[in-house]
């Protein structure tokens, strides 16, 4: 009596577990697709109101599928909308969206839905049958398939649109290049790229300019008698090669004096010039540090050299305009 009793018990737990969780309709949209078609899984099932509800993916459990083998793909995982309450209990329904690339019959394995039975951890499981899905190919009619040999490449005429952009590129590079060309040229004459004249300062004035902005800057009262004689001493060699057109810059302080001998210079000025050159070699490659004496020096020896290059180049200009009105 006792045990009949207990397996009345069981039955009815097992018949409540089951009116619990109830799975009402399982349907898919076709059974047969084309390969790359498309087909959807509705899943209608009934679970008590207010229970936890758990859905695992179903691309998961198609990769976890060894006889599928991949045939078969997820394009939209699980959706679960609710369709009303009823008695209770929460109408559900579900949807999947599958695909395949193969061609066959593939067992879809049983989507996972668990449902919490009475708030302990303990999940009920809703039974869904497997659904067999059937993929085909796209038939060839044979009685009227012909084959055909492979098409050459078909060739189409250039048009104007195509070739407009290289033609514009090409122009450009060519106007690039001229305008390079023409700025570099102008600028050897002494003019702007349209071909005006460039007004500057005489050689004369750019000179005792630099020789003003080194005395203002005070270099070799701050320790810089390196930068202080390289300042001076390229100032006298740019006026010397735009004057005495000798290559000034390129020459070793001893060549320069040596051009300069049969210019007709005063020999004080030209003394004073050379030791500034000396006390300049000495400081800037034998590390000698002058004396306050011959930094004070070395700006009135270059000022004096300019301006009597340019007095005399002044005067050598009126008397060649003078032979030239006696003539």
């Amino acid at each position: 009596m006792r045990k009949a009793i207990i397996a009345l018990a069981v039955c009815l737990f097992s018949l409540q577990a089951v009116w619990g969780q109830r799975l009402d309709k399982s349907t898919l949209s076709a059974d047969s697709i084309l390969v790359g078609d498309q087909v959807v899984w509705t899943l209608d099932f009934s679970v008590p109101q207010g229970k936890m509800l758990a859905v695992a993916p179903y691309a998961e459990i198609l990769v976890r599928d060894t006889t599928i083998k991949g045939s078969v793909e997820v394009v939209r995982d699980f959706e679960l909308d609710t369709l009303g309450v009823k008695k209770n209990l929460a109408q559900l329904r579900g949807k999947i969206l599958l695909t395949s690339f193969d061609s066959g019959a593939f067992r879809l394995p049983p989507p996972l839905i668990l449902v919490d039975r009475d708030g302990s951890g303990a999940a009920d499981t809703l039974k869904i049958d497997p659904k067999t899905l059937y993929v085909n190919t796209i038939p060839v009619d044979t009685a009227t398939f012909k084959m055909y040999d492979i098409k050459p490449q078909e060739t189409y005429p250039v048009t104007f649109k195509e070739v407009l952009p290289w033609i514009l590129l090409g122009l450009g590079i060519a106007l690039l290049v001229w305008g390079i060309a023409r700025y570099i040229a102008m600028k050897r004459k002494n003019k702007d790229f349209f071909g005006r004249s460039v007004e500057s300062d005489p050689p004369h004035i750019v000179a005792l300019k630099k020789l003003e902005k080194i005395r203002t800057d005070k270099l070799w009262q701050s320790g810089k008698e390196k930068l202080f004689y390289t300042g001076v001493t390229d100032a006298v060699r740019e006026y010397i090669e735009k004057r005495y057109s000798v290559r000034a810059m390129e020459q070793t302080s001893t060549e320069i004096m040596d051009s300069l001998k049969d210019k007709n210079i005063d020999e004080k000025i030209l003394g004073d010039l050379g030791s500034m050159f000396s006390t300049s070699d000495l400081v800037k490659f034998a590390k000698h540090s002058p004396s306050a004496e011959e930094n004070e020096k070395a700006i009135p020896a270059a000022v004096n050299f300019v301006n009597f290059a340019y007095m005399q180049q002044l005067s050598e200009m009126e008397g060649e305009k003078k032979i030239g009105e006696d003539k």
